[in-house]
Parts: structure tokens; C-alpha cells; sequence
């Protein structure tokens, strides 16, 4: 488990953000696609404690076209980082 990695996302401007945690010090990166997702996931990782923002819940208020836009999107990067693997 390791405290390096991608350790909170959020939805914004009907993409995501995730905040990343490195051994230079913290960082954030956006993910407009699921290609930019993955590519974040692939290189940083996920921290051994990841959390959602409460945004990721209303993502329609982020831009989503529903409220569920956000998790589907977060889970899509997910679903084909694990097929890459």
C-alpha cells in the first residue's frame, strides 16, 4: 500500500480531476477522456486511501449530462485500466 499515487477526484467542467500525490510533493491533473484517465491511473497509480469528492454524486452540476456521469466516467477509466493490465 502506498501513500503515493491519485488520492481524491472530483468532477469538473464535465471532466475530472484528480488530485496526485508524488515523492516531489502533490499535484493535479486533468482527465478530459478516457484515454487521459487511463494514462493518469497507468503512470501515477491509485493510493492506498483514494476518495471521491461529494461532486461525483451531482456531477450534473459538473457538466455531466446526469448526476451519475462522473462515477460512470471515473469507472470506464478504471474498467479499461484493469483490461490493460
Amino acid at each position: 500500500m502506498s501513500k503515493f499515487g491519485i488520492n481524491f477526484v472530483n468532477a469538473c467542467n464535465a471532466g475530472l480531476s484528480f488530485r496526485i500525490q508524488t515523492a516531489e510533493g502533490e499535484i493535479e491533473r486533468r482527465a478530459d477522456d478516457t484515454a487521459d484517465g487511463v494514462y493518469l491511473v497507468e503512470r501515477y497509480g491509485i493510493a492506498s486511501d483514494c476518495y471521491l469528492s461529494s461532486d461525483m454524486d451531482f456531477a450534473s452540476e459538473e457538466g455531466f449530462a446526469d448526476d451519475d456521469g462522473a462515477k460512470k466516467f471515473f469507472n470506464r477509466i478504471m474498467n479499461n485500466v484493469c483490461e490493460a493490465a
